[in-house]
C-alpha cells in the first residue's frame, strides 16, 4: 500500500512539475489544446460560420454595381460574359463555396479594368446612361463599404485557419484577393466621381454614401 501511495505522489508531483516547466516555457498554451492540465477555455479566434457567405454577397453586390456601371457607359460587350455569371450565382443565405469567390474576384477584376479604361477615355453619357451610372455609382460605392467592413474578420479568421474547416479555402482565398479589389475599388470611386461630374451626372447620392469610406 505504502508502494502505490509512493507512486501516485510521484507521478501527482512529476505532472506538477511538469505543468510548472510548461508555463515557465510558454508551453501551457499547448499543452491545453492537447487537453493537458489547465481549463480548457479556447483562446482560438471564434469564426462566423458565414463568412464565407457575407464575402459573397459583399463580393456580389459590388461586382453587380460594376457591371451597372460598364453599361452605362456603353460597355455592354465587354460585360456579356460577367453578367451571364453573375445571373447565375445565388446569394442571400444560400452557401457560398471558393469557387463563388473566385468567380466574383475574377468579374470584379476584369470589369474594373473596364471601368478605369471608359473613365479614361471619357466616354460621352446621354441622358438614360446618366440615371444608370448615378444609381450604379451609389452601388458600387454600398458595395465597397460592405467588403471593405469584412477586411478585418476575414483576416483575423485567416489567422487561424484550424478554426474554419471546410470554409478554410474559401476564407484563405478572399483574404488575400479582398484588400485588392477594396485599394483598387476606392482609388476608382475618386476618378469616377470626377468623371460623372464632369458629364452632368447627379453625384450627391454617391457623396453621401462614399462618407462610409473613411469609417
Amino acid at each position: 500500500m505504502k508502494k502505490i501511495n509512493f507512486a501516485v505522489s510521484t507521478l501527482i508531483l512529476s505532472l506538477t512539475v511538469g505543468m510548472g516547466c510548461a508555463q515557465a516555457f510558454g508551453l501551457s498554451d499547448a499543452l491545453s489544446v492537447a487537453g493537458v492540465g489547465g481549463n480548457n477555455n479556447s483562446s482560438n479566434t471564434t469564426t462566423d460560420p458565414n463568412i464565407v457567405v457575407h464575402a459573397r454577397n459583399s463580393l456580389y453586390s459590388f461586382a453587380k454595381a460594376q457591371t451597372g456601371l460598364v453599361a452605362a457607359f456603353g460597355g455592354y460587350e465587354e460585360l456579356a460574359a460577367q453578367q451571364k455569371m453573375l445571373d447565375g450565382m445565388k446569394t442571400g443565405d444560400a452557401a457560398a463555396s471558393k469557387d463563388d469567390i473566385e468567380t466574383l474576384v475574377k468579374i470584379s477584376k476584369s470589369t474594373g479594368d473596364v471601368i478605369n479604361k471608359k473613365i479614361a477615355d471619357n466616354v460621352k453619357l446621354d441622358a438614360n446612361n446618366k440615371k444608370l451610372a448615378a444609381s450604379s455609382s451609389v452601388e458600387y460605392v454600398k458595395g465597397l463599404i460592405s467588403s471593405k467592413k469584412l477586411i478585418s474578420s476575414i483576416q483575423n479568421a485567416s489567422s487561424n485557419p484550424m478554426s474554419l474547416g471546410q470554409n478554410a479555402g474559401a476564407v484563405l482565398y478572399v483574404g488575400k484577393e479582398l484588400p485588392g479589389i477594396v485599394s483598387g475599388g476606392v482609388s476608382t470611386t475618386g476618378s469616377l466621381l470626377k468623371y460623372l461630374t464632369a458629364n452632368g451626372v447627379d453625384t450627391s447620392e454617391v457623396k453621401k454614401a462614399a462618407d462610409g469610406l473613411g469609417n
